[in-house]
């Protein structure tokens, strides 16, 4: 049997790594944007509950906390989202 004429094993085939972005510039974008749209989704969504609850009492601090808040759970996901792009398990 030719050699070159021979299918690649299924181990050659894939040959991409899924735990780093190597030379893949668009899977390392879609990580950048994905994380960028995490962060402001969260500091968003905290700052308008906590401008919710500034105007319901009548407060100046609760956006203050709601950006605080969406600060902290935005880093957390991030650093699950960072996990799942490495191809390692977000515990």
């Amino acid at each position: 049997m030719d050699p070159s004429k021979e299918q690649p094993s299924k181990d050659n085939q894939n040959k991409s790594d899924h735990g780093s972005f190597g030379d893949d510039p668009w899977r390392a974008m879609g990580l950048v944007g994905t994380i960028g749209a995490d962060l402001a989704a969260c500091l968003g969504l905290g700052y308008w509950l906590g401008h919710k609850a500034d105007l319901a009492n009548g407060t100046e601090y609760y956006s203050i906390i709601g950006l605080v808040a969406g600060l902290a759970i935005g880093i957390i996901t991030v650093i699950f989202l960072i996990r799942t792009f490495a191809g390692g398990k977000a515990k």
